[in-house]
C-alpha cells in the first residue's frame, strides 16, 4: 500500500490557483476564491516548498501575484492574514524571493508592508505575530534588507515592539524577536538606534531578563546583541548604568559556565572581549573580582572544547584581557592556563587562526617575565664569552630571538644562547643584559651582569696550522705544539668546522671524517685555557674529488660477428667498500659480478653497441666513460640470425590444414619448424604425435629406428597435416649454426592439390 505522500498531487497542477490572485469586483466570490487559493498555496508549500516556489517563479504574472498576496496582509480576517504572511515568509527565505520582495517594495509605495508588519507584532493572534517576526528576521538577513528596515519611519516602533516580544510565552515568537534584534545590531546604526531609543532603559532590561539559558537560540542571539551594544564605549556605560553591574556578570557567567550550547559560549566570549576593548570595561571586570575569577575559569574549560570556532573565541576573549597591566594575576589564577595553551597548540596544529591567537596569548602572559641574568663563561683582555638560558616558555623555538644589550645598548640579535663580545677595552667595567624577542613583541630586559675585562697576557694562537693529508671523506690537520710557559692553565685545543664546534683534543693533530666528496671546508683551531679560549687560526681544506674513483673505459680484445669480449680495469682509488661491477650494454645490464672481463654472445652482426662499466661500492655507483663498438658483418645473408637481445619474429613457414584440429606451435630453437598434431578437445589424453604426410609411391622407404612410446589402450586418431613452404621467405631460428635447406629436411614432398 502506498503512502499518502506518494499519492499526493500538487494543487497547482489541477487547481491552477495562481490565476485567482487578481482583482475582481465580486467581493463575496473573491473572498471565498482567495481563501481557497491561499489554503492550496500553503498546503503545497508545506508539502514541498522548493518545487512550489519554483512553479511560482515560472508564472508570467509573478510580480502581480506577489503584490496581490502582500495586499492580503491588510485583511482583518485572521486566517487570510496568517496564510498570506506564511506565503510571503516562505518565498523570501529563498534568495530570489528576497530580491523580488526588495525590488517591489523599495520602489512601490502603494503598500507600506513594513508598517503593516509592525502592526502585526502587536496582533492578538500568535500565528500572525510569529509570521510577522519571521518575515522581519528574514528581511534583516541581507545588507539591503537591514538598510530598508532601519531607514523606515516605523523603525522605533518595530524595535520597541520586538523588545516586548523577547519574554513572550511562545518560545518561537521570542526566538524570532531575538533574531531580529541580533541582525539589526550587525549594523552600527542599529546599535546606535537601540542605545538612543527613548525607551532604551526598558529595551536593555528586557534584553538581560530574556537571557534564559534554557532557550539556546534566544540566548545565543541576545548574547550577540549585547556584545554588539557594548563594543563601543557609550554602549558599555549605557548598559551598565541601566542594570546592576554584578547582575550583568552573573548572566555572563551563566552563559559561559552552565549552558553547554557552543553557540552561547561563543557569543558570551565575544561579549566579554567586546567589554574589554577599553580600560573602562576591564575596570568593570576587576571590580567584580570574584565573578571575574569564575568567568576566567569557565573560559579555561571552554578552551578544551572540540569546536574550532568556540576555542578561537575563548582565546580572543583572553587576549583582549591580557593586554592590560596586572591581567596576569587574574588570567593565571588557576595555574592551568599555560598547560591548556600547550594542549591547544598540539591539538589544533593545522588551524592557523588558533595557532596565532594562542601564540599571542602566550607571549602576553610572559612579556612581563624577566629573563635570567647572562653568565660569564670566560674573560680576556679584549673579549668576553657569555651565555644565557634559553626561553623555556616559548611556544615555538624558531620564533625566539635573543637581544644582547651591552651597557643598555643593543649590539646583537641572535638565535643562539651564547655570544663572544669582542673589541672590548682591557681592564674596563661593563654590564650586559639579555632580552627575549618574538614575533609578538619584546620581553623585559634581564637584570644586568657586571664584569671587568682582564689585562693579563693574551692567550697565544695556533702556529703552523697545516694539512697533513686529504681523502674523499676525511682530512687530517696538524699544528705545532704550544709552549706551556707562554700560556697559563693550558687545557687543550678546540676545533671548529665552518664555525661549528667539532671536537676538543689535547693532541697537536686531528682527523676529521664523515665529510662530503670534493667539498671545501673551513677548519679552525684555538687554544683553550682556564681563562677561556684564544684566537682561532683557520685553514681551508678541500676533500678529494671522486674523479679517480671512476673505472677505466672498457676495451674489446675480440670483436666478432655475434660476440664481443670485453675487459676493463679497476680505478686507481676505490671509494668505499667494493661490491661488484655492472656492465651496461645499450642501457641494459648484461653482467653483474666481481670479474673484470665478460664474453658477450648472441649479438647482432654489423650492429653498434654502447657499453659502459659501473663500479658499485657502499659510497654509491661510479660509471666509466661510455664506449661504442660495432660487430663484424655477417657473410651469410640468406639465414638471418637474431640477437639474444632482439625479440624473434614469426616464422615464414606456412601450414595447410586438412581437418579442424588445432596445431601446436613448434619451438623457435629448432632449425626447421615441424608442425605437430593435438588430440581433439574431447580426448582425455595430452600426448601429441608428430605427423608428416608422405607419398609412399614417390618416395623410397627406409628403416628408421623409432623410440617406443607408451600409449594408453584407448585408440588415438591422428589427424593429417600437410606443410606448405613459402620459397621466398627465410626460415626463423634462434640457433647460431646455419639451418639446413628445405630440400634436405623435407625431400620429395608431393604437392597435394
Amino acid at each position: 500500500m502506498e503512502n499518502d505522500d506518494d499519492n499526493h498531487e500538487f494543487y497547482f497542477n489541477h487547481k491552477n490557483y495562481f490565476l485567482r490572485f487578481k482583482s475582481n469586483n465580486e467581493d463575496d466570490h473573491i473572498s471565498k476564491s482567495i481563501r481557497h487559493a491561499l489554503e492550496y498555496f500553503v498546503d503545497d508549500l508545506k508539502y514541498d516548498r522548493n518545487k512550489t516556489i519554483d512553479y511560482f517563479f515560472n508564472q508570467p504574472t509573478m510580480n502581480n501575484i506577489f503584490l496581490f498576496i502582500t495586499q492580503l496582509l491588510l485583511s482583518d480576517d485572521n486566517c487570510i492574514c496568517v496564510n498570506s504572511a506564511y506565503i510571503i515568509g516562505s518565498i523570501i527565505e529563498i534568495e530570489n524571493g528576497l530580491e523580488l520582495f526588495l525590488s517591489i517594495f523599495t520602489v512601490n509605495c502603494t503598500i507600506d508592508v513594513i508598517q503593516r508588519l509592525c502592526q502585526l507584532l502587536t496582533h492578538s493572534d500568535f500565528d500572525c505575530v510569529l509570521n510577522a517576526t519571521g518575515i522581519l528576521g528574514t528581511i534583516c538577513s541581507s545588507k539591503e534588507g537591514r538598510d530598508f528596515i532601519l531607514n523606515h519611519t516605523s523603525i522605533n516602533d518595530i524595535v520597541s515592539n520586538i523588545a516586548m516580544l523577547l519574554n513572550s510565552i511562545n518560545v518561537w515568537i521570542a526566538g524570532n524577536a531575538a533574531l531580529v534584534l541580533a541582525r539589526i545590531t550587525i549594523e552600527g546604526i542599529g546599535c546606535h538606534l537601540i542605545l538612543t531609543h527613548n525607551k532604551h532603559h526598558e529595551i536593555l532590561n528586557q534584553l538581560l531578563t530574556a537571557l534564559d539559558i534554557n532557550d539556546a537560540n534566544r540566548s545565543t542571539n541576545l548574547a550577540f546583541t549585547i556584545a554588539r551594544l557594548i563594543e563601543e564605549e557609550d554602549g558599555k556605560k549605557i548598559l551598565i548604568n541601566n542594570c546592576e553591574q554584578n547582575h550583568f556578570f552573573e548572566i555572563l557567567l551563566k552563559m559561559l559556565e552552565i549552558n553547554p550550547d557552543k553557540s552561547i559560549n561563543k557569543n558570551a566570549c565575544y561579549a566579554l572581549s567586546c567589554l574589554c576593548t577599553s580600560q573602562y570595561g576591564y575596570q568593570l571586570c576587576i571590580q567584580s573580582k570574584i565573578l571575574f575569577y569564575q568567568i576566567l575559569v569557565a573560559i579555561e574549560k571552554i578552551l578544551l572544547s572540540y569546536d574550532h570556532e568556540t576555542v578561537w573565541f575563548a582565546l580572543m576573549s583572553l587576549t583582549s584581557i591580557a593586554k592590560y597591566d596586572g591581567a596576569n594575576e587574574y588570567l593565571c589564577y588557576s595555574k592551568n592556563l599555560l598547560k591548556i595553551i600547550k594542549l591547544i597548540q598540539d591539538k589544533w596544529i593545522d588551524f592557523k587562526d588558533i595557532q596565532d591567537e594562542s601564540k599571542l596569548l602566550w607571549f602576553m602572559l610572559h612579556k612581563h617575565i624577566k629573563p635570567n641574568q647572562p653568565r660569564i663563561d670566560s674573560i680576556r683582555n679584549i673579549s668576553v664569552h657569555i651565555s644565557w638560558d634559553s626561553y623555556m616558555n616559548s611556544c615555538n623555538e624558531q620564533d625566539i630571538q635573543y637581544c644582547i644589550l651591552l651597557d643598555d645598548v643593543p649590539i646583537k640579535i641572535t638565535r643562539k644562547t651564547n655570544y663572544l663580545l669582542n673589541d672590548l677595552k682591557s681592564n674596563t667595567l661593563y654590564n650586559v643584559k639579555i632580552q627575549y624577542r618574538t614575533t609578538q613583541g619584546e620581553s623585559m630586559p634581564s637584570d644586568a651582569t657586571v664584569f671587568q675585562t682582564d689585562d693579563e697576557l693574551v692567550i697565544p694562537s695556533i702556529i703552523n696550522l697545516h694539512v697533513v693529508r686529504t681523502a674523499m671523506t676525511a682530512v687530517r690537520i696538524a699544528w705545532e705544539s704550544l709552549d706551556i710557559n707562554t700560556c697559563h692553565s693550558f687545557k687543550g685545543y678546540q676545533t671548529y668546522i665552518d664555525d661549528i664546534e667539532y671536537e676538543f683534543t689535547t693532541q697537536c693533530g686531528i682527523t676529521i671524517g664523515s665529510l662530503a666528496i670534493d667539498t671545501m671546508y673551513s677548519i679552525s683551531v684555538c687554544v683553550v685555557t682556564m681563562k677561556g679560549k684564544g684566537p682561532c687560526s683557520s685553514i681551508n681544506v678541500k676533500t678529494d674529488s671522486a674523479g679517480d674513483c671512476l673505472p677505466a673505459p672498457p676495451t674489446f680484445p675480440v670483436i666478432g660477428r655475434r660476440e664481443l669480449h670485453i675487459k676493463w680495469q679497476a680505478p686507481e682509488v676505490i671509494s668505499g667498500r667494493f661490491s661488484r661491477y655492472e656492465l651496461i650494454c645499450n642501457g641494459r645490464c648484461i653482467y653483474s659480478g666481481t670479474e673484470q672481463e665478460y664474453h658477450a654472445t648472441m649479438l647482432k652482426s654489423n650492429t653498434e653497441y654502447t657499453i659502459a662499466v659501473v663500479l658499485i661500492t657502499n659510497d654509491g655507483r661510479f660509471r666509466s666513460r661510455t664506449v661504442k663498438t660495432r660487430t663484424l658483418k655477417d657473410e651469410f645473408h640468406n639465414s638471418p640470425r637474431h640477437s639474444l637481445y632482439e625479440p624473434p619474429t614469426q616464422s615464414q613457414l606456412k601450414l595447410k590444414r586438412i581437418d579442424t584440429f588445432h596445431v601446436r606451435k613448434t619451438s623457435s630453437n629448432q632449425n626447421v619448424q615441424i608442425p605437430t598434431a593435438r588430440f581433439p578437445k574431447d580426448s582425455s589424453y595430452k600426448q601429441t604425435l608428430p605427423v608428416i604426410f608422405q607419398n609412399s609411391k614417390s618416395r623410397p622407404s627406409r628403416n628408421v629406428h623409432r623410440s617406443k612410446t607408451e600409449l594408453y589402450s584407448q585408440q588415438i586418431t591422428v589427424p593429417i597435416i600437410i606443410p606448405t613452404l613459402d620459397i621466398n621467405s627465410s626460415l626463423h631460428t634462434n640457433h647460431l649454426t646455419q639451418s639446413k635447406s628445405v630440400e634436405r629436411l623435407l625431400p620429395r614432398l608431393q604437392r597435394i592439390s
